[in-house]
């Protein structure tokens, strides 16, 4: 409970410096103050709730530690650089997911049809075959 009575004073005197959220350098208007609110808030259901199941909340204590972000500047510019560059991935993830689209769309219109009934023995293992008949597809058969 220390650290709830810890973070809470830390928040409200942030409230009281910058404002809440309507003008432009407020409290909620900074991700990092979203995210130690959002503990916050977690924090107080999870200690004075007593109705009903609360216990899937308290997996979000691991948040707690994502305060260490916050406050330590060092890691706070990693994590923002670290955000930054997943970012620009998600650009490369979308083209690498359209380039192999395309080239599954290629490969089912080549292959409709050729590899119909024809097994490929597992050489590996000669009792684990594909097929019941197993047989080796040869390209000219």
């Amino acid at each position: 409970h220390v650290f709830t009575v810890v973070y809470t004073t830390e928040i409200l005197i942030k409230v009281v410096a910058r404002g809440f959220v309507w003008s432009e350098f407020t409290f909620l208007r900074d991700p990092w103050n979203c995210l130690d609110f959002f503990i916050i808030i977690v924090m107080y259901i999870t200690t004075f709730h007593s109705v009903g199941n609360v216990s899937i909340l308290r997996t979000f204590r691991v948040l707690r530690t994502l305060k260490a972000i916050s406050v330590i500047p060092g890691l706070k510019v990693i994590v923002n650089s670290l955000v930054e560059s997943v970012k620009k991935l998600l650009d490369v993830l979308i083209l690498t997911v359209f380039c192999l689209s395309v080239f599954a769309l290629i490969g089912l219109q080549l292959f409709v049809g050729n590899l119909q009934a024809k097994c490929v023995l597992n050489v590996t293992q000669f009792n684990d075959s594909l097929c019941k008949d197993p047989k080796i597809y040869l390209p000219g058969d």
